[in-house]
């Protein structure tokens, strides 16, 4: 994918909301990337996860599933980073570990913060088109798995980091598809300009079709992200 694009600040974070800013015209590459590759292979965990959320919140891909998806897909970031903490008495000294350790968690803020942005959009949007949820099915149930998938995060990122950041990756390489696949099956959202406050604070976009590629896009990259990790055999020192 082209990762040219407006540079991260001191502080690590890109400029904006998103991980990766890209131009309009990386976007639509990235979707057309997206959609020829194969399928990952999914784990089994990640399987049982998203037939539970195709039981919950239907199998269409609605805007209110995707909303719930984000507050879900925000768990991971909130577990590896309390795991960090709960590690962190066996760092004694100012060695690399500590700095490792360090840099684990300012990784997990940042993608942690950039899902909530996908979360305030997908709110924003659901309210500013009058969708009717159901508070229990998109409100309630969201929030009981986000504290199953929350309690695993944590015991895998204590007892196996490659196998937490493996179902990561999964996850986020499916959330990086079904966005791709959502914009194709909305065409008419190309000439959607969809005014929002949140939105421009995320990242320029020219419609609704492009806002929604720059968050598949991010969610390509934290499933890179996860991958790199599992790769270099990250722990927590």
């Amino acid at each position: 994918m082209p990762a040219n694009g407006p540079t991260a600040d001191t502080a690590g974070r890109p400029p904006h909301g998103a991980m990766r800013e890209l131009s309009t015209q990386q976007r639509r590459e990235w979707q057309q990337a997206t959609l020829a590759a194969p399928p990952r292979p999914w784990g089994l965990d990640a399987r049982l996860q998203f037939w539970l959320e195709d039981l919950v919140f239907g199998q269409e891909r609605t805007l209110p599933k995707f909303r719930a998806r984000e507050l879900i897909a925000q768990s991971p970031y909130w577990a590896w980073e309390q795991a960090a903490f709960f590690l962190a008495g066996r760092v004694r000294d100012h060695s690399a570990r500590a700095r490792r350790l360090y840099d684990s968690l300012r990784q997990a803020r940042t993608e942690q913060d950039n899902e909530a942005w996908h979360l305030l959009i997908l709110d924003e949007l659901i309210a500013a088109r009058g969708i009717q949820e159901n508070p229990v099915r998109f409100r309630l149930m969201p929030q009981l798995i986000a504290l199953g998938v929350y309690q695993q995060f944590w015991i895998l990122r204590l007892f196996n980091p490659p196998w937490s950041y493996r179902l990561n990756a999964d996850i986020e390489a499916h959330a990086e598809h079904e966005y791709a696949a959502l914009v194709a099956e909305h065409p008419e959202w190309e000439n959607d300009p969809f005014p929002s406050d949140v939105a421009s604070g995320y990242a320029p976009y020219e419609s609704l079709a492009d806002l929604f590629r720059q968050i598949g896009a991010d969610e390509g990259l934290h499933k890179e992200l996860s991958l790199a990790r599992m790769a270099q055999g990250e722990s927590i020192p």
